[in-house]
């Protein structure tokens, strides 16, 4: 009978000792794609922290402090309803509203030096829209709209006062970022505030005593008015957000107070709560005094408005 037998190898040291080798490379692999991993996290998480400032203070007129937008808390038309509050979403809650209504660039001054006692620079954003006081744009609006007089007489004064404003704009901005130091600072613009008329003409809320020729002298010199601002900021190396203003409220300037309006046109104040906003509507108690009207709401974003400058504030940010 044949015996069968079985052989048992046994493995070398050398093969053991490879194998050892395999394991430990394999886990070292495996260990540094792990760490890799939360490495590539971490970083995502740290950019997605970088896109939103850690606070935003708000500096400027009224166009920053909310005037348009109803629920005033203060004489300067300051209201949770303002853009400032809006921004950035829930993604920021530390938020400083210093813009006051009628503020021109020395009022703003004065507002660059709360800034310097706020504590926190670094990472922040600083906003600032000024110049349209110092250019008069309020009281022009009101000689427009009561004056039997074409208010284009003045176009050629006016565009020299909106030029005048450069240097003056340049300093403010220096001021922001020597109180904000390592601040992200972004100057803002104005919308058009009427409408092309040769692309919407019939605009109630203008009144008819707002000619065609005068609706374009304003776009005019609004244009003229954002390119100081602009011109002011790159000198002064912050950024500008009017061509994003300018362009989110292309198609939404005052005309009739309508829905898709984000600029309030005439709106005369009235003493009840619950405001019509027509402004050929039939009052009840109106107060008259149109020029005491454009002080308040006239011509100001609406609640749509005010959203649309945290929009195009965070284009500005975003694009920086």
């Amino acid at each position: 009978m044949t015996q069968t037998s079985t052989t048992h190898h046994q493995r070398s040291p050398r093969s053991i000792a490879r194998t050892a080798v395999t394991l430990c490379v394999a886990a070292v692999v495996l260990v540094g794609a792990a760490l890799g991993a939360a490495a590539d996290a971490s970083a995502t998480e740290t950019a997605e922290a970088a896109d939103t400032p850690s606070a935003v203070i708000t500096l400027g007129d009224s166009y920053s402090s909310g005037l348009g937008a109803g629920g005033y808390v203060d004489d300067c038309d300051r209201t949770p309803q303002a853009w400032n509050n809006l921004i950035f979403g829930g993604d920021v809650t530390d938020r400083t509203l210093l813009a006051c209504s009628g503020a021109r660039i020395a009022e703003v001054t004065q507002q660059v030096q709360q800034l310097a006692t706020i504590p926190g620079a670094g990472d922040r954003l600083i906003t600032v829209t000024v110049g349209g006081n110092d250019a008069g744009f309020a009281d022009q609006l009101v000689n427009c709209l009561v004056s039997f007089l074409s208010c284009t007489r003045r176009e050629a004064e006016l565009t020299t006062l909106i030029n005048s404003l450069h240097q003056p704009l340049v300093q403010l901005y220096d001021a922001v970022q020597a109180a904000a130091p390592g601040d992200e600072v972004i100057v803002g613009g104005y919308p058009m505030l009427v409408p092309d008329p040769a692309v919407r003409s019939d605009c109630p809320a203008l009144t008819g005593l707002l000619s065609d020729s005068e609706r374009q002298m304003i776009r005019r010199l609004g244009v003229l008015l954002n390119d100081v601002i602009d011109n002011a900021a790159a000198e002064a190396g912050v950024e500008s957000a009017s061509d994003e203003v300018a362009s989110i409220f292309d198609g939404h300037e005052a005309c009739a107070n309508a829905a898709g309006d984000w600029l309030y046109g005439l709106k005369i104040s009235w003493s009840a709560d619950n405001e019509p906003t027509i402004a050929s509507a039939s009052p009840y108690q109106p107060q008259w005094d149109v020029a005491s009207s454009f002080v308040r709401d006239s011509f100001h974003p609406t609640v749509n408005g005010q959203a649309g400058y945290a929009d195009a504030f965070e284009e500005a940010w975003a694009g920086r």
